[in-house]
C-alpha cells in the first residue's frame, strides 16, 4: 500500500486590509489673507493726502474681515490662523492711528482758529481816544466848508443833526481826532424811480443804514448807545440823479474825540 501525502490545509479566505483615511485638507483662509492686505494697506496709506482717513476705513474692514477668518479657523474651516491674526493686529493699528491722527487733527485746527480769533479780537475795539491817533488821513482840513456832494466816508461834521428836516448844500467838516458832533460812516443808494417822498426816502434809508451799523459799531444797532441820523436826497436834487443817502453816526451825549468804528458801545 503505498503512502500519499497528507492534502494541505484548506486555505483561509482573502481578507482585505484596512486603507487609512485621508486626512481632510482645510480651505485656503481667503479673508485672512484680505486682512492682512487691507491692514498693511491702511498702516500705510497713512503717508498720502487724506490717508488718515483711508487708514481709517482699510484699517476697519481688515479688522472685521479678520475676525471673521479667524473663527473660521477656530472651527476648523480653514486654514492660516496665523495670518488671520496677523490681520487683526495689522488692521486694528491702522485703525488706531488714523483715530489719534484726526484727533490731533482737529485739536491743532480748532487751536489755530482760537488763537486767531484772539489775536482779532485784540487788535479790534479800541478805545475812541486811542483810536483817534489811528484814524488815516483827514479827507477835510479843520474847519472846512464841504459841499454835501462832496461829503466822504469817514468825514467828520462837527454840528450835531438838526433837531428838524432842513435843506442842507454844506457841512463843515473837521478832523475826527477833534471833538465832533457826527461822523459819516456808511454811504449807501437808493433805487432809481419816480421821487418817492421824504417820509418814504427816510424809511428805505433807516433800513440800509441799520444793515450797516453792526459792521461799523462792532454791535447791533437795537443794543447800542449810539444813534445816526441820515443826510438824504431832496426832492429838488431827486430829478439830478441824487441817490445817496449818508449815514451819520452821533453820540447822543455830546461830542467825542476820535473814530467811532468798532468802539462796541
Amino acid at each position: 500500500m503505498s503512502d500519499f501525502p497528507p492534502p494541505p490545509p484548506p486555505s483561509s479566505p482573502y481578507q482585505p486590509q484596512p486603507q487609512p483615511q485621508p486626512v481632510p485638507q482645510r480651505a485656503r483662509n481667503g479673508l485672512a489673507i484680505a486682512a492682512l492686505i487691507f491692514g498693511i494697506i491702511g498702516v500705510l496709506s497713512v503717508f498720502l493726502p487724506f490717508g488718515l482717513w483711508v487708514a481709517g476705513i482699510l484699517g476697519t474692514i481688515g479688522l472685521i474681515l479678520g475676525l471673521i477668518g479667524y473663527g473660521r479657523f477656530q472651527r476648523s474651516e480653514a486654514a492660516n490662523g496665523t495670518m488671520a491674526l496677523w490681520g487683526i493686529i495689522i488692521s486694528a493699528i491702522a485703525l488706531v492711528i488714523s483715530i489719534v491722527g484726526a484727533v490731533i487733527l482737529v485739536g491743532t485746527n480748532l487751536a489755530e482758529e482760537l488763537a486767531v480769533k484772539d489775536a482779532a479780537e485784540s487788535t479790534v475795539t479800541p478805545t475812541t481816544e486811542t483810536s483817534a491817533q489811528a484814524q488815516p488821513e483827514e479827507t477835510a482840513p479843520t474847519g472846512t466848508e464841504v459841499d454835501v456832494y462832496d461829503l466822504e466816508v469817514g468825514d467828520c461834521l462837527a454840528t450835531s443833526p438838526p433837531e428838524e428836516e432842513e435843506l442842507i448844500s454844506s457841512l463843515d467838516t473837521v478832523p475826527c481826532s477833534e471833538p465832533h458832533g457826527e461822523e459819516i460812516f456808511a454811504a449807501v443808494t437808493l433805487p432809481d424811480g419816480d421821487f418817492p417822498g421824504t417820509d418814504a426816502i427816510y424809511a428805505q434809508g433807516d433800513k440800509l443804514c441799520i444793515a450797516e451799523f453792526d459792521g461799523f459799531v462792532g454791535l447791533p444797532y437795537e443794543e447800542s448807545a449810539l444813534d445816526f441820523w441820515l443826510i438824504t436826497p431832496s426832492e429838488q436834487s431827486w430829478p439830478e440823479g441824487d441817490r445817496v443817502v449818508l449815514c451819520t453816526i452821533y453820540d447822543p451825549a455830546g461830542e467825542v474825540s476820535g473814530t467811532l468804528r468798532g468802539v462796541e458801545r
